[in-house]
């Protein structure tokens, strides 16, 4: 994987956010913090490197998160490019991804432990 892949993802992932975030840009090569500016109650991190760590990568997503912002990993795998970015897989923890799908209407709130449990 190339060094030069990894700084022109970030403006590859930007051109195709523009529909959703239409001021999003990329964050200058060499600037500390999120990947990405301008998309409010998102914090996107993208990475491409050939070696899978999605333990750190997650981690360090999760740094730049400001207070109810949701951290997202995208991955592009090697081999993939700029036309391919609809395609990439972008990884949320569970327990922070349950929330948006309960609010989004896929999936049903939370039961109160013990609700639905077979009596006998």
């Amino acid at each position: 994987m190339t060094r030069d892949r990894g700084n022109r993802a970030p403006h590859w992932v930007a051109d195709y956010l523009t529909p959703w975030w239409p001021s999003v840009e990329p964050t200058p090569n060499g600037r500390p913090g999120r990947d990405l500016l301008g998309t409010p109650g998102v914090a996107w991190e993208i990475k491409t490197g050939a070696e899978w760590r999605p333990k750190a990568w997650t981690r360090q997503a999760e740094g730049y998160a400001a207070p109810g912002e949701l951290p997202v990993l995208l991955y592009l795998p090697p081999g993939w490019g700029e036309r391919a970015v609809g395609e990439t897989l972008c990884i949320v923890r569970t327990r922070l991804l349950m929330p948006v799908l309960v609010g989004a209407g896929y999936a049903p709130p939370p039961q109160p432990p013990g609700c639905g449990q077979l009596v006998e």
